[in-house]
């Protein structure tokens, strides 16, 4: 849905995730730290033209015939859908089957990668277990991937007494050209918040929220989108809400929801709102005439632009008070939103692009 620039280095990130009961809780590691990826992202120079996807594998009703793997979401930069989609799937299940041939099958088969010859297209191979067991033959799947330019990086979620599962990950790694990490699902980040007005700071993007007025087929569900994925993250990363926050006040966001939004449509055309059918709109919307709808949306534009400044400022405060006080330090636990953004940092390093380490 949102285009980047085109000028950028190419990458393709897939998250290959082992969503058996050996890996419970995994899904928490992508999902809560979802914002990570374009925090990091959106602070290189020159920015690249990322794509994220997702394929997740190990559950029964992804189906026998599909080798229990499934497209969750292919690449692409719209991260609120992508969002919304993990948070609906369970995060623990009692049992399952890890086919992971089959799982990098279908990020062989149904991944939209790119074809631009220099992409960066790289697979976080996520999970544990026998790489062996299914009916796909990994090694010529590991082969059709690496004639498509994709890398593997095996990151193994480690389990008492599989050292022998081990050493086949590791092959993965030394067959496809990536590096083998490890985690434990066990493991958590915490935010310091560090006197962050938390609260103030929710109750001005709650604010910022409200200035998005609905419209059409599916704009109440988008609208309605971009309010649970704020709850999601909140409860589960402040520091990624504070991340999200300022993707939406960033230009990957503002101004790009003209397909449900009035004030995004008053940008791209002063009087397309007049069209609109009314039935879509909320119950305030609904009464207004067409000149109380237009000074409306025009005191939304307005209120939007303040409500972004505010967030801002507060975000900036902090980061510049945790510089001072020497609270920003690198990450290094072994969770996967680390490990994977560190390996991303060296590919993109390599690529002559400066990157933030933290």
């Amino acid at each position: 849905m949102y285009s980047q620039k085109s000028t950028g280095q190419t990458v393709d990130v897939v998250f290959c995730l082992d969503l058996s009961s050996s890996a419970n809780g995994l899904i928490d590691h992508l999902r809560n730290h979802i914002w990570d990826y374009w925090y990091f992202f959106s602070r290189c120079q020159p920015v690249p033209n990322y794509r994220i996807g997702v394929v997740a594998y190990s559950r029964f009703s992804y189906g026998k015939s599909n080798g229990y793997a499934k497209l969750i979401r292919d690449l692409g930069t719209d991260f609120e859908p992508l969002s919304n989609i993990l948070y609906k799937i369970p995060s623990r299940i009692e049992k399952g089957d890890q086919y992971v041939g089959s799982a990098l099958s279908t990020c062989l088969k149904k991944v939209s990668w790119s074809k631009d010859p220099d992409a960066i297209k790289i697979i976080f191979l996520v999970g544990n277990g026998d790489v062996t067991l299914g009916a796909e033959n990994i090694d010529r799947t590991m082969e059709k991937l690496s004639a498509e330019g994709v890398t593997i990086y095996p990151i193994y979620c480690t389990v008492p007494g599989e050292r022998k599962t081990v050493r086949q990950w590791q092959r993965i790694a030394e067959n496809s050209g990536g590096k083998l990490s490890t985690i434990s699902i066990r493991n958590k980040y915490f935010d310091q918040l560090n006197g962050f007005d938390l609260k103030k700071f929710r109750t001005l993007n709650r604010k910022f929220n409200n200035t998005y007025l609905y419209y059409g087929k599916g704009g109440y569900k988008r609208w309605k989108m971009l309010t649970d994925e704020d709850n999601h993250v909140y409860i589960t990363n402040t520091e990624g809400y504070r991340y999200r926050a300022l993707y939406k006040i960033s230009d990957d966001y503002q101004k790009k929801n003209a397909a449900w939004d009035l004030v995004d449509l008053y940008y791209k055309n002063p009087v397309a709102f007049m069209d609109v059918d009314k039935k879509t709109l909320s119950d305030t919307c609904k009464k207004m005439t067409s000149e109380q709808l237009k000074a409306y949306i025009i005191y939304k534009k307005y209120e939007r632009k303040k409500l972004s400044a505010m967030m801002a400022d507060m975000i900036t405060e902090k980061e510049m008070k945790d510089k001072a006080e020497g609270k920003i330090v690198e990450k290094t636990m072994g969770t996967l939103d680390i490990i994977s953004i560190r390996l991303l940092r060296e590919l993109l390093i390599a690529k002559q692009i400066n990157c933030p380490t933290n």
